[in-house]
């Protein structure tokens, strides 16, 4: 199981030179309402134009990017659960614990959480103006759609997810390593 994810980011000199800009280990993060789900920020654009040349910090916030923008992200969902599905759904946690955990979620991958919260039919459920391609690493992710379509995602399994309505959902009794990019668009009608 790979514990650690590695980053090594390119950019310029003053002179044009290419080199190294940031070499190292990305640092997991957690957040106490998205229980046993690691997340690692790799990399990310700002909306609008790419460009080059330039050695730009990473844009990781918000979590979900702009037309134009760009997030790379690792996921290790935790085994027997699905993506969205927190701490204090239906649990014990008083409504103080779980705002404390909202807000600690909303630092760490603001937008999150509203994407999973405004789906009222199932909060593991969302729909995001992004175009995805996900490539299961280690173990397996179901991908399930409307009408509860879904697709089993082994290891070696690539995914392009258009702005549909989702859930990434771990059925398995193991953790599932999901690498995804996350390109931001804009949404058009269907048939438009």
């Amino acid at each position: 199981m790979i514990e650690e994810i590695r980053r090594a980011i390119t950019g310029q000199t003053p002179e044009g030179k290419s080199t190294f800009t940031d070499v190292g280990i990305v640092p997991p993060t957690t957040a106490d309402l998205y229980p046993g789900a690691t997340y690692w920020l790799v990399w990310g654009t700002e909306g609008g134009e790419l460009t080059v040349g330039r050695n730009d910090e990473a844009v990781q916030k918000p979590f979900f990017p702009g037309p134009g923008g760009s997030r790379l992200i690792a996921v290790r969902f935790a085994p027997n659960k699905a993506a969205g599905q927190g701490a204090g759904a239906g649990g014990d946690t008083s409504p103080e614990a779980l705002e404390a955990m909202r807000a600690d979620a909303e630092e760490k991958f603001p937008g999150l959480f509203d994407k999973h919260a405004a789906d009222p039919e199932d909060a593991a459920f969302h729909t995001t103006d992004t175009v995805d391609y996900g490539f299961v690493v280690e173990g397996e992710i179901h991908l399930q759609v409307d009408g509860g379509e879904e697709q089993r995602l082994p290891a070696g399994s690539f995914v392009m997810q258009r702005g549909t309505r989702h859930a990434w959902i771990n059925r398995s009794d193991e953790p599932a390593l999901v690498v995804y990019v996350l390109l931001g668009a804009r949404r058009v009608e269907q048939g438009n």
